[in-house]
């Protein structure tokens, strides 16, 4: 599967991609505002491993694929079907991704989210997909916002990072 923007490849994961993934999934700045990571080499071995397994599951219930400029891996966009808990359900999805930080603020993560946004109406033929981010984290809000997304609610508590239950802003669409 691969999904091909102005600027970008969203492709699926290969175990050569274990470098790539690696360089942002270790970075505690990437890592600041999710509950996972910063990722040790095994860590970044199991995410891959969990993502070559999602490429031949039927049926599909997770999109997670590698953002790529120029063929190299800078990020990691996914797409959840049904099993979400903010997301329940046929016909909906949660959003999530993450992009190393010498691509931010370079649109890169917008155009993936639409990319997606895309896929998921076209496609997989959905009608609503959510997406969260921690209050603190503006440039996830922009991207969202960019993406078509809008806020639809606070969920108090929502994630547990680093020990401490953190607030999520939740975005919703509907396709």
């Amino acid at each position: 599967m691969q999904i091909s923007t102005e600027r970008l490849e969203l492709r699926e994961y290969a175990e050569a991609d274990h470098d790539a993934v690696h360089a942002f999934a270790s970075d505690p700045e990437v890592c600041r505002f999710v509950e996972w990571g910063p990722n040790t080499p095994g860590d970044t071995r199991v995410f891959l491993r969990a993502c070559l397994d999602e490429q031949i599951t039927d049926p599909r219930q997770t999109y997670t694929l590698a953002i790529t400029v120029g063929g190299w891996v800078i990020g990691s966009i996914a797409l959840m079907l049904g099993d979400s808990e903010l997301a329940p359900g046929r016909g909906s999805a949660e959003l999530g991704y993450v992009l190393g930080t010498g691509d931010w603020g370079s649109g890169y993560a917008s155009e993936a989210a639409v990319a997606m946004l895309d896929f998921a109406r076209g496609t997989l033929g959905l009608e609503r997909v959510v997406a969260t981010c921690r209050p603190e984290n503006t440039g996830s809000i922009r991207v969202l916002e960019k993406s078509g997304l809008r806020r639809a609610g606070l969920l108090p508590g929502h994630k547990v990072i680093d020990g401490v239950a953190r607030d999520s802003l939740l975005f919703a669409i509907d396709l």
